[in-house]
């Protein structure tokens, strides 16, 4: 399935409607990594940083839509729809670039648009480390997926 950025709204149970689903892309030469590192080659620092899901919504949506959205990792198991939300992601820009991307898991009410959604009560949240072809020491990047330098699968963050 992929990333989505999905418009929500705040109901009084404390759940969420989920509407107006657009694809996302992160990867690739026009994908919001690479705009991104476009953006702020000249201002990353030389570690790590770290980059918030409104940041990235406001690289396709600018900024007053980004505060209503969310990115959303799909994924279908068992025949049923799994949801994560995006948090965050952390990287180090290098050849290739290496990212984390932290994710809190969403629980559906039904299987619908519009979708309608929970936090589970007891929330772990966890990361995928990624890598992707590209950055400042890249001279021919691609901006594609890439397995990870260290190879590690996802960790639970409680």
């Amino acid at each position: 399935m992929g990333f989505k950025a999905y418009r929500f709204t705040a109901q009084p149970n404390d759940s969420w409607i989920l509407s107006d689903p657009a694809p996302l892309r992160f990867s690739g030469s026009q994908g919001l990594i690479a705009q991104w590192f476009r953006l702020k080659r000249l201002e990353l620092p030389d570690g790590p940083w770290l980059v918030g899901a409104r940041e990235w919504l406001s690289l396709e949506y600018g900024a007053e839509e980004s505060s209503r959205r969310w990115i959303l990792f799909e994924q279908s198991e068992g025949g049923l729809r799994r949801l994560a939300r995006l948090e965050r992601i952390n990287g180090q820009i290098g050849s290739p670039t290496r990212i984390v991307m932290q994710f809190t898991p969403l629980q559906c009410l039904g299987g619908g648009i519009p979708l309608v959604v929970v936090e589970p009560e007891c929330v772990c949240g966890w990361a995928e480390e990624l890598a992707i072809d590209g950055g400042g020491d890249s001279a021919s990047c691609s901006w594609r997926w890439m397995t990870p330098q260290l190879g590690f699968a996802s960790v639970v963050a409680g």
